[in-house]
């Protein structure tokens, strides 16, 4: 099915689901149930056929050719059914937690569980990820299961334990068995149907082309039909943990698992990672790691403005089509709550695993260290190096030109929490009119409202056309940070930054749509970045631990306003689920600046894993085995 198509079959389903709910739920029964009723034809169909040709054969017809050909047929759409109903699953990783080692933990499970009337759960894994999951084992098609439940550690570490079981009965919620029962066991066949479809799609065997054939029929059809009621069962399992713990605390929790994803996404992992300039003996691995003492900074108090700049990020997002998670600003609506600065957790979970905590911490730590160990070491090296050449310039500073005091300005950043507007203010001395000065000043100090941003941007807008969309977007953020601080622009200034804003993101609009139209692994052309830019890429890539591989790519596309273009190609670790590796794509996406329009495409999300050959003049940035 087209990606139009999709939208718009789902587009449909969503109005239907909100015009007439009873017969949209009906429909979407009826379309599941055809789904399980076709498999068994097919198997009902293949084992006829198998018998009617043997019946003949007992009967003596002859062995001919087509009866060898019909029985091979009936024998692969056989196997194809009856490897349907076992559906592909890959058992999840983590460190296993007993109720022996954990009493207090699964104390609360219980008590989670008995409320829900759900299903028992047939382990609990705690994993390395700011995540926390339910996941099913499907059995014949997804009639039956097994449950899995998943704690990431660095949730574990940020989140006080009431707010934890919070998370765990809105999980939980999924598996419910008092009431919404439909949505909850059409958000499991939504999985197990997704990794039959992903199974065939890997799969060319001839023998099973029926089955799969109807697999790529059906499934596209059941996932867009079903779509409305996959994500109100999201809202559902909300509102079981608001029933449970209480909609305030639901709200709560939803809002501060946002702000520390971001954090832990953003700045936990820059910070640790910061420590092998001086930390080389952590390199052979014989000293803490990352888990160990991660619920620390955790748990250490976020600045208010930072916490207002990310829960705007947050309230800014827009429900996609790939994704059934609503976003913030919605599932706080339906739970009936307001947005805003609330109390953060006062204690940390790690406690929940008892004497496990311990073992986990250390198992946690090793696996870390020994995929990282080596990126380590070059990522040291790659600090001292800056440290040196800042040192360096530091003894000349007399005599830097703008190019060196930004070069400073980049080690500054890397090595340390200073501001590194000092650094940029003489560059931009010696250069009134350096792009990358004005940029990095005028982005640094909108949001404060600071007054000499206007002449920054307007420079910018005025002399470099490849900047002025992002003039004219930065504008915006001043001119609100302006008003905020009592001290409002005259109409006309701001009337004449939004018509800025409106013209040049058409033209930035028209010029995306045709980099998004070129295929990544077309018109490569050699790359064109000096080392101290691979330097920083390089160092983006080594803090995600969930990266396996990295490259960077340019290629040649005329369009106005005339820019370069880059794509970043990441490979992930096996077993990310799809929201995991889209918020690893946007943090690689927002930490890159390249001189450039830049894209993130994932292998195997967003191309086609065997697409990397097919790319010229790429660099690599990461290979990690």
């Amino acid at each position: 099915m087209e990606s139009a198509d999709y939208v718009h079959l789902l587009r449909l389903n969503e109005q239907a689901s909100r015009e007439a709910p009873e017969r949209y739920r009906q429909r979407v029964l009826r379309f599941a149930v055809l789904g399980y009723v076709a498999v068994f034809l097919f198997g009902l169909l293949a084992l006829a056929g198998l018998l009617w040709l043997g019946w003949r054969w007992q009967h003596g017809a002859r062995l001919a050719g087509w009866m060898i050909w019909g029985g091979l047929a009936c024998l692969g759409l056989l196997w194809a059914t009856l490897q349907g109903l076992r559906v592909p699953f890959r058992l999840p990783e983590g460190q296993p937690v007993a109720a022996q080692e954990a009493p207090e933990l699964f104390a609360g499970l219980a008590r989670i569980r008995a409320k829900v009337q759900g299903p028992a759960l047939h382990q609990v894994l705690i994993t390395d990820d700011f995540n926390a999951a339910i996941v099913q084992q499907p059995m014949l098609l997804g009639l039956w299961h097994r449950n899995f439940l998943l704690l990431g550690w660095p949730l574990l570490a940020a989140l006080e334990p009431k707010r934890m079981f919070a998370v765990v009965a809105h999980e939980y919620g999924h598996l419910r068995g008092d009431h919404g029962k439909l949505s909850a066991w059409i958000y499991r066949t939504r999985m197990s149907w997704a990794r039959l479809s992903q199974r065939y799609e890997e799969s060319s065997s001839a023998l099973g082309w029926l089955m799969a054939g109807f697999v790529a029929w059906y499934f596209p059809r059941f996932n867009a039909m079903s779509f409305a009621l996959a994500r109100q069962d999201e809202y559902e399992a909300d509102r079981v943990s608001a029933r449970l713990f209480g909609a305030e605390l639901a709200a709560h929790t939803l809002q501060e698992v946002a702000l520390k994803a971001q954090w832990f996404g953003s700045d936990f992992w820059r910070l640790w990672w910061r420590r092998a300039r001086t930390d080389e003996a952590a390199s052979t691995g014989h000293c803490v790691g990352p888990y160990a003492g991660m619920n620390k900074l955790l748990q250490q108090p976020l600045d208010a403005a930072w916490q207002r700049e990310a829960l705007k990020r947050e309230f800014k997002r827009l429900a996609g089509f790939d994704d059934t998670h609503p976003v913030l600003k919605d599932r706080l609506a339906s739970l009936g709550q307001a947005a805003g600065l609330q109390r953060l957790s006062a204690m940390h979970s790690l406690r929940l695993l008892g004497q496990g905590r311990a073992r986990i911490a250390l198992a946690l730590d090793a696996a870390w260290w020994q995929a990282n160990r080596a990126d380590w070491r070059s990522h040291g090296e790659r600090l001292r190096a800056l440290n040196a050449e800042a040192q360096a310039l530091s003894q000349r500073a007399h005599e830097l030109s703008a190019a060196e005091w930004l070069r400073w300005a980049d080690a500054v950043e890397s090595l340390s929490d200073k501001d590194p507007t000092p650094w940029l203010e003489r560059a931009l001395l010696l250069a009134p009119e350096d792009p990358q000065a004005l940029h990095r000043l005028a982005r640094r100090h909108a949001p404060s409202g600071d007054a000499r941003v206007g002449a920054w941007l307007e420079t910018l807008y005025q002399r470099h056309e490849a900047l002025a969309w992002a003039a004219a977007d930065l504008a915006q953020t001043w001119v609100d940070a302006c008003g905020a601080r009592d001290a409002p622009l005259p109409p006309e200034q701001r009337r004449l930054w939004r018509e800025r804003l409106e013209s040049s993101r058409a033209l930035e609009e028209a010029a995306w749509a045709s980099f998004q139209a070129l295929m990544p692994w077309d018109q490569g052309i050699p790359l064109q970045l000096d080392e101290a830019q691979l330097r920083e890429l390089r160092g983006i890539t080594l803090r995600e631990a969930d990266l396996r591989g990295a490259w960077v790519g340019e290629q040649a596309l005329d369009v106005k306003p005339a820019r370069r273009h880059f794509t970043l190609w990441l490979q992930c670790r096996p077993g990310l689920a799809d929201e995991a590796l889209e918020d690893l794509a946007q943090r690689v996406y927002d930490a890159a600046e390249l001189p450039g329009r830049a894209r993130v495409v994932v292998l195997g999300r967003h191309v086609p894993a065997d697409k990397l050959e097919q790319a010229r003049e790429l660099t690599q940035l990461l290979q990690r085995r």
